[in-house]
């Protein structure tokens, strides 16, 4: 796996290189490359029975057997999310745009990143959360639960990407900006959907040989709306713990004998997921020019 620091020797190298090959090559192109993400951010949040979680619902994330370790609410908790390996392949179209250059491809790219659930034992975990029920004349609270595997995100994309290069025949590299759309297949607790996707990229081309180019620079990239929809049980009536604590305030504590006499309310459907999840990181990689004209 190339390290941060060999992607900065890199850049420096293509930098200070005093070769001038500045001018681009006009035709298709293939290539491909490694992706190192370094910054992964995405916080869970809770949709239960179709609606947004309230504060009152304290949906929370514990070990599966919730021992060891002290439930943490949904809306603190942040999952470490390690650099993986991703890779890419594209295929592209470089044409002139009066001094400058362009390309259009297409790219396919697959990623996975690991998750560390900090501050719990095991990647399974227990998302609990209290509901407020009627029943008859008294409002009866809930504590229901179900079970999720948060190992790994996987992403398998498929995208549309345009650059802009500006060139220079002074210069070595060439910078350039790019921006794509596309979708990907988005695998989260051990369950996958098609998500729309987008990309922003930015860094520095530059010419090997004639055919032959290497790019380094920055990559950000977005998937929307990751939520994974569970069934929820559950495990009893949550009552005042007898006696109240000395400032007056009272302490739940669950009773898993008393459940709801209405059949239809001991399951409901939880989603789990991040509205928006999206990875920063450097990218580098080769295209191989053909079928081209100077």
């Amino acid at each position: 796996m190339m390290s941060k620091k060999t992607l900065a020797v890199t850049a420096l190298a293509l930098l200070l290189s005093q070769q001038s090959f500045a001018s681009e090559t006009e035709g298709f192109y293939f290539g491909g490359g490694y992706y190192g993400q370094y910054l992964n951010l995405g916080k869970l949040k809770a949709k239960i029975g179709g609606k947004d979680a309230k504060d009152d619902n304290r949906v929370s994330i514990n070990d599966i057997d919730a021992q060891r370790t002290e439930g943490q609410l949904i809306s603190k908790y942040k999952g470490d999310y390690n650099p993986p390996f991703a890779a890419n392949v594209t295929f592209g179209y470089t044409g002139e745009l009066g001094n400058n250059s362009y390309r259009a491809e297409l790219e396919g790219m697959y990623s996975s990143v690991k998750v560390d659930n900090i501050g719990l034992s095991s990647n399974q975990v227990t998302v609990s959360y209290l509901k407020d029920v009627s029943e008859s004349a008294n409002k009866k609270t809930y504590m229901y639960k179900t079970v999720i595997n948060h190992d790994q995100v996987e992403n398998a994309s498929v995208m549309a990407n345009v650059y802009h290069y500006w060139k220079s025949d002074s210069l070595s590299f060439s910078p350039y900006v790019g921006v794509g759309v596309g979708a990907t297949r988005m695998t989260m607790f051990e369950k996958s959907s098609i998500r729309p996707a987008g990309q922003l990229k930015a860094g520095f081309d530059y010419r090997i040989n004639e055919d032959v180019n290497m790019h380094i620079g920055y990559r950000g990239f977005g998937v929307l709306g990751s939520n994974v929809d569970f069934e929820a049980e559950v495990l009893g009536e949550m009552k005042a713990k007898q006696p109240v604590n000395p400032d007056g305030k009272k302490i739940l504590e669950l009773n898993k004998s008393q459940k709801p006499s209405d059949q239809k309310l001991h399951k409901e459907s939880i989603s789990i997921g991040n509205q928006v999840f999206h990875t920063h990181g450097i990218e580098a990689g080769l295209t191989f020019h053909f079928a081209s004209k100077a």
